[in-house]
């Protein structure tokens, strides 16, 4: 199978958990668009740990923050779906509609821009509470089950 850098990985060798730790380590060697050529699983993996880099680093973000796109964010969303995790897909989906529809609010109006930006804040500020990363939800073995399984179908 290929791999982030284009070389070529042996499967076979990485239990679930083993690869999404090779993947942390390796993934920002490689321009992201690299990660987008690797199979769909890998993907899969790379956005979430992406995102919750990002989140643990910076806060939950959404596209205005401008750490993701809307289609990045989308990637997100359905990466999140593909592993079972759909309680933590819906919030960033309707994070990513609130993003949506708020900056257009701000984009809008000049007078009113701060109090419109404040309510979009609290309005995220509620979804993160209850995403994986503030409610002890097991999201990491989701993960390593789904690349688990994706191991067992490329032998």
């Amino acid at each position: 199978m290929k791999w982030i850098d284009g070389s070529e990985l042996e499967l076979k060798q990485f239990s679930g958990e083993k690869l999404c730790e090779k993947l942390a380590l390796e993934m920002y060697a490689s321009d992201r668009e690299k990660w987008f050529e690797c199979e769909d699983f890998i993907q899969n993996a790379l956005v979430i740990l992406d995102f919750d880099t990002v989140s643990n680093m910076e806060g939950f973000s959404t596209p205005y923050d401008s750490y993701f796109t809307s289609d990045y964010y989308g990637r997100i969303i359905r990466a999140f779906h593909a592993i079972g995790d759909h309680h933590d897909a819906d919030i960033l989906s309707e994070a990513l509609r609130l993003d949506t529809y708020y900056t257009e609010q701000i984009e809008r109006t000049d007078d009113e821009s701060d109090t419109v930006y404040e309510e979009f804040c609290d309005k995220i500020d509620e979804l993160e509470k209850g995403l994986y990363l503030n409610t002890g939800f097991d999201m990491w073995g989701l993960l390593y089950g789904y690349l688990e399984n994706n191991i067992t179908q490329h032998k």
